[in-house]
């Protein structure tokens, strides 16, 4: 498959580190930077072309005419726009995906820009939606690190930090079903940021990280329990008072009424703004002031908040007063941060959820361009692991894997098939969703239609199984 990625930025390195691995995938970088193309081919085996990536005549040296899919990630949304235009115009490229950064572009019916004879974007991805539905879910599901939706968004894993006061300490996984009614399973677990081989013996342990996977309906209360935490998060307190952060007051208060939400925001101009749009359709405060000050902080009571999200556009402020919130007892904090590097050294600081718009939508852009076998993928970079659901398809003659007990898989080494899932996407009145964690149900036989849910522990690992997994006369385009 040959690839086309505009833009030698965050989101197209973070995309080109799990494509390039592929020995399938054929990929090109176009950038205007040449000592970002540098980087890149000191770092991966692939080619680079320097250039306006909008230009006709660039698109064509790297190799447009014979490519099935092009990401278009620059920073100018307009040459995105455009290079999808050229791409399927002169040369009909199958796949076309850009980012899109101005939200006027998706308000309201201008979605219809995108529709047919429109601009012809595939899928515009917007980083700062993905953002807010990230820390929408990480609201709703209280308690998890990270979220994810399987098998048609008919299920839900969500990756837990267990708190020493949690009732499920000394739970066998085995024993989890039961304990939660059979609503969920614990399907994984990370001890000191390691995968356990093996569930059959363990226990489950304070600072242990649980993969619970469930029915959607099911996994809000059991996210919270399994983690831990008492209390909801009823006072919350936002720093940054831009698209993400109005956006994220919304849905948050649509989530539940009830809850008191501040606004934290720089500009006294944005925040008199904020107050006359929002404060009269829900219970919300918004402050003008500094967010990375103590002293205006702790004024304004942020210590009896039970979340703080650092929201603003700056990684210095949202840091600051991230770490500013947990010295004020803040329980839980987010905290927004551009560069994906600086994650895991944030984790160690205290800080233990960042987000990183680009590796939101780079996951995003790594599903599309590999979704004939693969329907979900997350990669976590505090763990460096992907989380994937692949799609059994053909069968026993055209499949690899069909027909075959789960336990009986020769497996690529770094890869962990966590569950099975059978009959997702079903009409209402079908059979119940059936999940089959494997170290429950070792023996359980692979069917055409189900879903495998694994850990990979690199994006080689990631393209070894997909490759597993992918039908044997199955061509990708």
């Amino acid at each position: 498959m040959n690839v086309l990625i505009l833009g030698a930025g965050q989101v197209g390195k973070t995309v080109l580190k799990s494509l390039a691995v592929d020995i399938n995938m054929d990929v090109t970088v176009v950038d205007i930077d040449q000592h970002a193309l540098a980087e890149i081919r000191a770092l991966h085996s692939c080619r680079t072309v320097a250039g306006h990536a909008s230009s006709p005549d660039v698109l064509r040296e790297a190799g447009v005419d014979d490519c099935d899919a092009i990401i278009a990630v620059t920073a100018s949304d307009e040459v995105n726009l455009v290079a999808c235009q050229v791409a399927l115009t002169l040369h009909d490229t199958p796949m076309r995906i850009a980012r899109i950064r101005n939200l006027a572009y998706l308000r309201g019916n201008h979605e219809d820009l995108f529709s047919s004879g429109g601009i012809p974007v595939d899928e515009p991805i917007s980083p700062e939606l993905t953002v807010v539905n990230h820390l929408r879910n990480l609201v709703e599901y209280q308690g998890a690190v990270y979220i994810a939706e399987f098998a048609d968004t008919d299920a839900v894993m969500t990756c837990t930090r267990v708190l020493p006061d949690s009732d499920s300490i000394g739970l066998r996984p085995s024993d989890f079903s039961a304990a939660s009614g059979n609503r969920a399973h614990l399907v994984g677990l990370l001890r000191n940021n390691k995968i356990v081989e093996s569930l059959s013996d363990v226990t489950i342990a304070a600072n242990d990280l649980v993969f619970i996977l469930g029915q959607k309906h099911a996994m809000q209360a059991l996210a919270k329990d399994a983690s831990g935490i008492i209390k909801p998060y009823r006072q919350i307190v936002i720093g940054g008072g831009g698209h993400i952060g109005m956006r994220l007051a919304k849905d948050v208060h649509e989530l539940s009424p009830r809850r008191n939400i501040k606004i934290i925001e720089a500009d006294p101009a944005r925040a008199e703004q904020l107050a006359a749009e929002l404060e009269s359709s829900m219970d919300l405060t918004v402050l003008s002031g500094d967010a990375s000050s103590e002293d205006f902080l702790r004024a304004n009571d942020v210590n009896d908040s039970d979340l703080y999200c650092a929201v603003t556009n700056n990684d210095l402020v949202n840091v600051v007063s991230s770490l500013t919130a947990k010295r004020l007892n803040v329980k839980t904090v987010f905290t927004l941060v551009q560069h994906v590097q600086y994650m895991e050294s944030l984790v160690q600081a205290g800080i233990e959820i960042p987000i990183s718009p680009q590796q939101t939508t780079a996951n995003i852009i790594q599903r599309l361009v590999r979704e004939k076998t693969l329907s979900v993928f997350r990669h976590l970079p505090l763990f460096n692991l992907d989380l994937i659901e692949l799609k059994v398809q053909g069968n026993k003659e055209a499949s690899r894997v069909v027909g075959k007990r789960a336990s009986h898989l020769k497996l690529p080494k770094g890869t962990h098939l966590l569950s099975l899932v059978r009959g997702a996407g079903q009409e209402e009145d079908a059979a119940p969703l059936a999940i089959y964690p494997i170290h429950d149900s070792p023996d359980v036989e692979i069917e055409e239609g189900d879903r495998a849910i694994f850990i990979t522990e690199s994006s080689d690992a990631t393209t070894k199984v997909e490759q597993l997994f992918r039908a044997k006369a199955f061509k990708l385009f």
